[in-house]
């Protein structure tokens, strides 16, 4: 008989609290929001440790999902292809039909704002191979080259990034979990490879090479020290917490990982930054799924809850709607007498929140849910 997927609620609603920290980081730097950027401070923005809470979330959730099936497996990696070759020809679909129709509409929605906005030439063939670049695992390279460049990146398409580098681990991190004999095995390479690039890998790129946000080397340990929680969890290790001090702790990991960043900007370039980011969102990754009830605060869980459940909706769109509310709203067509400068910054913010809020429920009714649910 299947056994049913376990469902993480603290997972779902650290999913949502990671949104709203993508969309503050996001708008501060998108003009002409000078609402939020001269009325509120730099450090209540950085929303950049919302990234590495993402990877880490998705290291164990694939990785939990594949833990029944490689039980099984105990030969060398022909026999283990052979035996799992159903199972994983269907991952891989999964996640074709879970990435590609989000980005393909964001696509086009980016595309039709570039035309109206009447934009230079030259966006239409970056736009064209978004969609491939990002299926194949390249798009964080396009971004990291090109944002400065291209318009495409910074109106749209730039938050797809983050899917590139995780297609990169789709697609080879099921071949590694079945080159191993077993299931220790798997943990300790995961664990081996998350502190090989959290501890050296990260940090000498970053000292010789400079610091690159974008590049797979930057972001990947979360995935690989999130697949070793995977493999913690599945052996049956649980952490025994009352509520009150799991979230006691959940609220240290919060407050590192969201202001860790601000402090680094203070005291001038750390090489080794991401490794405070890296260890906070595994650890706090760790808590909501190894003690129930780490995730809980106040009146915030339903809210929290909504916006994980259609995470990928929010994260997808946000950038794209915020360049068409900014550029409807500054137009001729767009009435702005009786506003002050602040007052209507932030009427536009209150328009473009209300605009995102129902494109992210049209999607995921119409577009997430519905490719969710093409293979089973």
């Amino acid at each position: 008989m299947k056994q049913p997927v376990e469902f993480f609620e603290d997972i779902e609603k650290l999913r949502g609290f990671a949104c709203i920290l993508v969309l503050l980081q996001h708008l501060i730097w998108i003009c002409p929001y000078y609402f939020v950027i001269n009325t509120v401070p730099s450090w209540l923005s950085i929303g950049s440790g919302a990234v590495h809470i993402f990877f880490a979330i998705s290291g164990f959730v694939i990785t939990y999902s594949l833990s029944n099936k490689l039980e099984n497996l105990n030969g060398n990696f022909l026999e283990n292809l052979k035996d799992s070759k159903d199972w994983i020809s269907k991952f891989y679909s999964k996640r074709f039909f879970r990435i590609f129709p989000m980005v393909l509409i964001v696509s086009i929605v980016c595309g039709t704002y570039l035309q109206m906005i009447d934009t230079e030439a030259g966006w239409q063939s970056a736009l064209l191979r978004s969609p491939l670049e990002i299926l194949f695992g390249i798009f964080n390279n396009s971004v990291e080259t090109f944002v400065s460049e291209n318009i495409i990146y910074t109106s749209g398409m730039g938050p797809f990034w983050t899917l590139a580098v995780e297609a990169q681990f789709y697609v080879l991190w099921p071949l590694v979990l079945i080159c191993c004999r077993d299931d220790n095995q798997r943990a300790i390479v995961s664990l081996s490879l998350g502190l090989i690039f959290s501890l050296f890998a990260t940090p000498l790129s970053n000292l010789y090479l400079g610091e690159h946000y974008y590049w797979t080397s930057n972001n990947i340990a979360e995935l690989f020290l999130g697949s070793f929680l995977a493999h913690l969890y599945k052996s049956g290790l649980k952490i025994n917490l009352s509520k009150e001090k799991a979230n006691f702790f959940s609220l240290i990991l919060i407050f590192a990982i969201w202001f860790y960043p601000s402090v680094v900007r203070e005291i001038g370039k750390i090489f080794y930054g991401n490794i405070i980011e890296t260890i906070s969102s595994v650890l706090l990754v760790m808590l909501c799924t190894f003690s129930k009830g780490s995730f809980s605060f106040f009146g915030f869980n339903k809210i929290f809850r909504y916006l994980g459940q259609r995470s990928f909706s929010f994260y997808s769109i946000q950038l794209t709607l915020a360049n068409i509310v900014m550029w409807f709203t500054n137009s001729t067509y767009f009435p702005t007498e009786g506003f002050s400068k602040n007052e209507f910054f932030f009427f536009q913010f209150l328009i473009f929140l209300g605009i995102l809020l129902a494109s992210t429920e049209l999607l995921y009714r119409f577009i997430e849910r519905p490719s969710r649910q093409l293979i089973r």
